[in-house]
């Protein structure tokens, strides 16, 4: 693989270590509201935008489902941990950032969040200056696995998509960079990832640590050879 002219990156679970935070604050708003959940029915909307998991949480649990209440019980859950310890990040990402800008490659997010919250969790990690552009799940009309968020981004960037390249944690992001025709390395969180999953990407990496040194030898490979 030659190196990307632009990396888009996913951001919860990926970037931001929140993907637990979030599943705690869904597990507060079932005891708060009295009803049940399940961590697997919190890895089905993972990578996911809020209309979906609407739509999934009324098919579980009926037409009556207060979502809007438990949405905002979640969310106020994760804010209120966000003011006592701040956003936590992912080990690896600003040294995986920084050698981006070294190389001169773009950088930009897509995420099934909407892009204000999305926005608002970058700023709160001193993140949100680092990337060209912020698309976000509320700026396309199809959640992921649907390719249209990367599709956006690239085209935002002025990239052509076959020259992205996509990091990602979760089966749905997976799913999408693919459809989208763009090379993703995958970088595990809580999400379970099947064989097919894993197939659909060029390389599955531990940590951001070790995709950056992943992407310093497609840097490496492409340079190039002095006389």
């Amino acid at each position: 693989m030659v190196q990307p002219k632009l990396v888009i990156f996913d951001m919860d679970g990926t970037m931001l270590d929140t993907e637990r935070l979030s599943l705690a604050g869904m597990i507060e708003a079932s005891r708060v509201m009295g009803y049940e959940t399940t961590r697997e029915f919190y890895e089905e909307i993972i990578g996911r935008n809020a209309a979906y998991a609407r739509k999934l949480a009324i098919e579980r649990y009926g037409q009556d489902f207060d979502f809007e209440r438990a949405h905002a019980i979640h969310l106020e859950y994760i804010d209120t941990h966000f003011e006592k310890y701040g956003v936590p990040i992912k080990p690896g990402l600003i040294a995986m950032l920084d050698r981006l800008e070294a190389l001169g490659i773009k950088k930009c997010v897509a995420t099934s969040t909407a892009k204000a919250r999305a926005t608002h969790k970058l700023t709160l990690a001193n993140l949100a200056h680092r990337f060209e552009v912020i698309v976000g799940g509320d700026e396309v009309a199809e959640s992921k696995p649907n390719p249209e968020i990367f599709l956006k981004a690239a085209e935002s960037c002025g990239v052509d998509p076959a020259e992205c390249l996509v990091l990602e944690d979760s089966p749905a992001g997976a799913e999408a960079a693919a459809r989208a025709g763009m090379p993703t390395i995958l970088v595990p969180d809580i999400a379970p990832l099947t064989e097919e999953t894993r197939a659909k990407a060029v390389a599955v990496c531990a940590d951001l640590l070790e995709a950056t040194e992943l992407l310093s030898a497609m840097a490496d490979s492409t340079a190039p050879s002095s006389l």
